[in-house]
């Protein structure tokens, strides 16, 4: 089979997985469109077409979330995370959140 006719058979897919929020959280760039933050050090400007590491705190990034809830968005920054060859892994930005919060308050009950 060609690297053509693999490509063509390969398709996105959502997958769930018990990740620790934390390391995503260090590890995480959060993007609107091209444009981003540091989920570490909240250091704006960031490209993830351009950007592996933050300039401020000098994190590697593994992920990034969206805001964007069109699919047809999102196929378009997975589409290009494919074709630059890029490693990262696009997490949902709206499980990332709840995940938060839901160590933030489990974190305020701890004595």
């Amino acid at each position: 089979m060609s690297d053509n006719e693999k490509q063509d058979k390969t398709r996105f897919i959502r997958i769930w997985s018990s990740l620790n929020i934390d390391e995503i959280k260090k590890q995480l760039m959060l993007i609107d469109d091209l444009y981003g933050s540091c989920g570490n050090c909240k250091q704006l400007g960031l490209n993830y077409l351009k950007d592996k590491t933050c300039p401020g705190c000098k994190t590697t990034f593994k992920y990034i979330a969206t805001n964007m809830k069109n699919p047809a968005d999102i196929g378009k920054i997975l589409a290009r995370i494919r074709s630059e060859g890029l490693s990262f892994s696009l997490i949902d930005r709206d499980d990332f959140n709840r995940a938060t919060a839901s160590n933030a308050v489990k974190d305020l009950f701890k004595s």
